[in-house]
């Protein structure tokens, strides 16, 4: 965060320079863009495209290299498998119905297309285009609000490479992120007064998942209460709260047969719901001294200083964005509270939203707080700081990228993150140097060849997404291992790959398989395939006997 203290100085020392010649250069840049109105929306394509061919390309390379993970890709490629199979919403992972987990129907729609690709790649790719759109309806509300088409494809551009948004992107595939454009279309509709297309929109991102209801809710009562649009944001602000608590406490349970797990991460605060409520609104002191505040202040730091603060300019935009942030920063699960992972994706579109608004406040507010009633701060003197704006939220985004680099995955977790990553690595694993591809690769894709299509199977988290087209598939326990789930007819390892089980897990599971009548059918180069009553059993036992320790 040193980068921004940088800016600051940026602002004192130099901001007027630099305000009169990036205000110059938008001038020169609309007036070339003017003189064709299809430069701008060209533009914007190829921005939008080349963010969706990037991303393609890292998730792409990364599942086929055997980096994409059960938690979340297989699970869900596994939904839309089986509901495009007919099978409405079926899964092996936990629970036998994705209902029982989340309510996100929209993954049922995306069932449509493995009519045709049945393929996560579908998946990653659709996912690398629905956030690349977001520019989209960003770059309309900006080119609104400015008159400038310049502005509004550095917005675009800033939006686009916006870490937060490259990490969601990242970590595999999520149903929700449909949310972020349709939310940002919702709020551009509004800002024109088309409240029909409007509500289209926040109906449609509902589908994403049971918690995009709070900020449907939110954004309605923003709108009530901000734009005075009381009867459309009164409505949306009671239907987006219902649709989430009839999501939670009815249909989850239903197909679940429990109450939510996600309600387990908030146990510290009550055993039930009306108890965790009770605290949060008679006991803060009791949270602030019981939660990270230091980590959680580190996670708004990081949403905000890509963007160089500018969203706090349009602090009113950001109060939909509230409820995620209080029940990710209420949460047990530490990497519910970091940028890392898809639990930011409600509060992405807010900040881009708010980017727009901070920068148009820029116009005459920034230069009354910081000439104090005319004495005169640093070297800004323009009753205009949009150009100041504009070269700052630029250098923020691009030297984000240095701390903050989304190809790279994180580069450090919260502190209760690496506390339990690191247990977990002492406890289970090995945590060897990163390498792209695994060094029996050969042997790997060999030995999915010969694994049985319908057969029950276990593996590990990161071969789960190759695997995941079958009805049955789990990840193998932990030691120690006694049995074998009823019903598994094929256990695949990769005994040189300690990403996420450990040699003794490895042992125990095929100890177990030979117990139950499992044999080799295939074993090369550390990759093995053991099924029920088929293969060798005696090279299996012979295996078992003179473990090579995963070497």
């Amino acid at each position: 965060m040193n980068l921004s203290a940088t800016g600051l100085i940026l602002v004192v020392v130099f901001g007027e320079q630099i305000n009169q010649w990036a205000g110059k250069t938008i001038e020169r840049l609309d007036e070339w863009l003017l003189r064709s109105s299809a430069r701008a929306h060209l533009l914007l394509g190829f921005l939008i495209l080349l963010y969706t061919a990037l991303w393609c390309g890292l998730t792409f390379l990364r599942h086929y290299y055997f980096h994409s993970d059960a938690y979340d890709l297989a699970i869900q490629d596994q939904v839309v498998w089986t509901t495009s199979q007919g099978r409405w919403f079926a899964r092996s992972f936990e629970v036998v119905n994705d209902l029982g987990d989340h309510v996100r129907p929209y993954l049922a729609l995306l069932s449509l297309l493995y009519l045709a690709i049945p393929s996560p790649y579908v998946l990653l790719g659709f996912q690398s285009l629905v956030l690349g759109l977001s520019a989209w309806p960003l770059y309309f509300l900006a080119c609104r609000k400015f008159q400038s088409p310049a502005i509004a494809l550095t917005i675009a551009f800033c939006a686009l490479a916006y870490p937060p948004l490259g990490f969601v992107n990242r970590a595999e595939f999520h149903a929700e992120v449909i949310a972020v454009p349709l939310l940002i279309a919702a709020y551009e509709r509004m800002d024109a007064n088309d409240l029909k297309i409007a509500g289209i929109f926040l109906g449609l991102a509902l589908l994403g998942k049971e918690n995009i209801g709070l900020s449907v809710s939110a954004l309605g009562l923003l709108t009530a209460f901000y734009h005075k649009h009381w009867g459309f944001g009164l409505a949306w602000g009671a239907g987006g709260v219902a649709y989430s608590l009839v999501a939670l406490f009815v249909v989850i349970p239903a197909f679940r047969g429990a109450p939510s797990d996600t309600l387990e991460r908030y146990q510290w605060l009550g055993s039930t719901p009306l108890e965790i409520l009770w605290t949060v609104l008679s006991d803060p002191l009791f949270i602030i001294r019981n939660v990270g505040i230091a980590e959680r202040l580190l996670s708004v730091l990081q949403l905000l200083a890509p963007l160089a603060y500018i969203p706090l300019v349009g602090l009113p935009i950001l109060f939909p964005a509230v409820p995620t942030l209080v029940y990710n920063f209420l949460s047990s699960q530490p990497y519910q509270i970091g940028i890392y992972n898809q639990y930011m994706v409600p509060v992405i579109p807010f900040m881009m939203i708010a980017m727009v608004f901070g920068l148009h406040g820029m116009r005459s507010s920034v230069t009354e707080d910081l000439n104090l009633g005319k004495r005169r701060v640093g070297s800004l003197l323009s009753d205009n700081a949009v150009g100041l704006g504009v070269g700052l939220l630029l250098f923020a985004t691009l030297a984000s990228w240095i701390y903050e680099n989304p190809f790279k995955g994180h580069p450090y977790a919260s502190v209760l993150a690496r506390r339990q990553i690191r247990q977990t690595d002492e406890r289970n694993t090995t945590s060897p140097r990163f390498s792209l591809i695994q060094p029996n690769d050969a042997a790997i894709r060999e030995g999915l060849k010969h694994i049985p299509r319908d057969a029950y199977l276990l593996t590990v988290q990161n071969y789960a997404p190759h695997l995941a087209h079958r009805r049955q598939i789990q990840i193998i326990r932990r030691a120690p291992v006694s049995d074998l789930p009823f019903g598994v007819k094929a256990i695949f390892l990769n005994l040189k790959d300690l990403r996420r089980r450990n040699c003794d897990d490895y042992f125990q599971n095929l100890q177990a398989g030979a117990k139950s009548g499992f044999g080799v059918t295939f074993y090369r180069d550390g990759v093995i395939l053991i099924e029920k009553v088929k293969g060798d059993r005696d090279k299996l036992a012979d295996l078992l006997a003179h473990w090579p320790a995963c070497k």
